[in-house]
């Protein structure tokens, strides 16, 4: 008794306040990132914002080469390259060094935690119950290949930085090229479209990197199930996804100018529509507000990041329950599978067990005891949809598509939401569910977008949206889907369920280049009956568009520029309470 009570007290005292103080830390680097690019860099964008716009209105005197807008171009160049040393150097610099630091001594506190409590309760048992200290060397060896997992990400997360100054880079160079018109669309676009290459090459390097990582300590840990899905996960999908960006270097990066020329084809629509629209001092408003002379047009949408979560002391699950009944795994949610896989590699739900509120694993010994005693034989833990890493990348991939369409995620920390019934688990409408949240968290209907890892959908499938479809009446909007193997082949699948949220539709996205196209049977319209109703014919995975786009230009899926208006038709209509101002 003493023994389980001794490891009891240290996890609850010790291990997992530690842990949180970390996890606290991490999103302190994130929330400096916000903070430095809303009160500094943005008013710098606005800046910007009204010189191109003086600049776009002042006509070009062609007989001495537009000379007349000479010193408009120059202050335009300078706010530019201004803004964008502020954001390497204030946002990307300042996160990245804050998250190595974190990390790492995240790294070394944690294993001298571990060491200390092994040393403690081996101790105690050993003079109290002989098994328990066999039992307490077992969490110390678990414990040590966690630190190793946590190696690998902090090698994933620095190789990730890599790749987002690379993003930030290409951005720099389209803006850049936007002020300087069609020319310099065209010529900084191809240098932006073979930074991409590059970057995407990186982003597979990262992929392979955790992989191999994710592979390593699933072996360390006998979850030969996990050690398959690193496999594909890391050198099956990640190898795939560097050949494919090599490969587009024959394209020389038309990716990129294709990319400036239908973000000026957008904010020329997006301008005409508005003289349509609105008069008087609202159009003047919405023209500054969306900056729509300049070439960081658009608008800022709030995305509110949320895990599905189920405590170990819920009155409305039984953990026990669900893990004798042979719904729920709590050893292979935790990581410790020997025997195999409750489904194929590829398409299993990815769970994690953890102390509440924490990425820590919950120890064998608490496993034990909770399923052979009472709620309060362990400390409160909980069975999560998924890991926050995995959730934060999704939301990375989305954020930079939805930029082709001139629409700004951003997030804060994220968050673990847990689940009232059994049909906020097996999901068969998400609408219930994200009212509850909407209510519980104060959000705006429609104009905050939740996004949900959730743990699974009845029938199976990989994604769901409840959507707010246009002609329709009004329905809370979220975006969720669950983690698998295949939500790592280009990450784009909550990007996919987001753009439901916007009114985006299967139909008419034939082709594994489109972000709407899906492989399950129909293509959905907009406006019909019933949303959920797969109408129209099956779409076709691969046209003659799909292989000059991955082999050629942008070699990833990605938002067309009907895919642009057709959301800003939905903003300008049916959300119109979400325009600024």
């Amino acid at each position: 008794m003493a023994c389980r009570e001794v490891g009891t007290w240290i996890t609850e005292n010790v291990r997992v306040p530690v842990a949180r103080f970390f996890e606290q830390a991490e999103e302190a680097c994130h929330e400096a990132r916000r903070w430095v690019e809303r009160e500094v860099r943005r008013p710098i964008e606005r800046q910007r914002s009204r010189a191109e716009e003086r600049c776009r209105r002042r006509s070009c005197n062609w007989w001495c080469l537009c000379c007349n807008k000479w010193f408009c171009w120059i202050e335009i160049v300078f706010y530019t390259v201004i803004e964008f040393i502020v954001e390497v150097v204030g946002e990307w610099l300042v996160e990245t060094i804050c998250e190595i630091v974190v990390k790492v001594v995240k790294i070394i506190v944690e294993v001298v935690v571990a060491v200390l409590r092994f040393v403690v309760v081996a101790v105690v048992c050993l003079f109290t119950e002989p098994l328990g200290a066999l039992e307490a060397l077992g969490d110390l060896w678990f414990d040590l290949v966690d630190a190793v997992s946590e190696i690998g990400e902090l090698v994933t997360n620095i190789v990730d930085a890599v790749a987002d100054l690379l993003g930030i880079v290409e951005e720099f160079l389209l803006q850049l090229g936007d002020s300087l018109g069609p020319f310099g669309r065209f010529f900084l676009g191809v240098i932006a479209g073979l930074i991409g290459i590059v970057r995407r090459v990186v982003e597979g390097v990262s992929q392979i990197i955790e992989g191999i990582f994710d592979t390593v300590t699933s072996v360390l840990r006998l979850d030969f199930c996990g050690a398959l899905e690193g496999l594909s996960k890391g050198i099956g999908i990640g190898v795939g996804r560097v050949v494919l960006s090599v490969i587009n270097i024959v394209g020389l990066g038309n990716r990129g100018s294709r990319n400036a020329f239908d973000r000026e084809d957008l904010r020329s629509w997006l301008e005409n529509e508005l003289d349509e629209r609105f008069d008087g001092d609202a159009l003047e408003t919405l023209r500054t507000e969306l900056r729509i002379a300049s070439s960081s047009f658009g608008i800022d949408w709030p995305v509110i990041p949320l895990i599905s979560a189920i405590s170990s002391r819920s009155d409305a699950f039984d953990l026990r329950a669900l893990h004798n009944d042979n719904v729920v795994d709590l050893y292979e949610a935790a990581g410790y599978a020997p025997i195999g896989c409750s489904d194929t590699p590829v398409t299993r739900s990815v769970l994690e067990l953890v102390y509440r509120d924490t990425s820590l694993r919950v120890s064998l010994g608490d496993i034990r005891a909770y399923l052979n005693g009472s709620d309060d034989d362990a400390p409160e833990f909980q069975l999560v949809a998924g890991s926050k890493e995995v959730l934060k990348q999704m939301l990375a991939v989305a954020k930079r598509k939805f930029r082709e369409m001139a629409i700004y995620l951003d997030w804060g920390p994220v968050q673990t939401v847990e689940l009232a019934n059994e049909g906020e688990r097996a999901i068969v409408s998400l609408t219930p569910m994200a009212d509850r949240i909407t209510t519980a968290l104060g959000l705006r209907d429609i104009c905050d977008l939740p996004a949900i890892l959730a743990f699974g959908y009845s029938p199976q499938r990989f994604g769901l949206a409840s959507v707010f479809w246009r002609g329709q009446p009004r329905v809370t909007t979220a975006a969720s889907v669950r983690t698998s193997v295949m939500t790592h082949v280009f990450g784009t699948v909550l990007a996919h369920e987001m753009g439901h949220c916007f009114s985006l539709c299967h139909a008419g996205h034939d082709g594994m280049e489109h972000i709407m196209y899906t492989s399950a049977a129909g293509g959905r319209n907009c406006g019909v009956a019933d949303p959920d109703e797969p109408v129209g014919g099956d779409l076709e995975p691969v046209t003659g568009a799909t292989v000059v786009e991955y082999l050629l230009a942008g070699g990833e899926p990605r938002f067309t520029l009907e895919d642009g208006r057709d959301s800003w038709r939905w903003i300008l209509v049916e959300a119109r309470e979400c325009l600024p101002g």
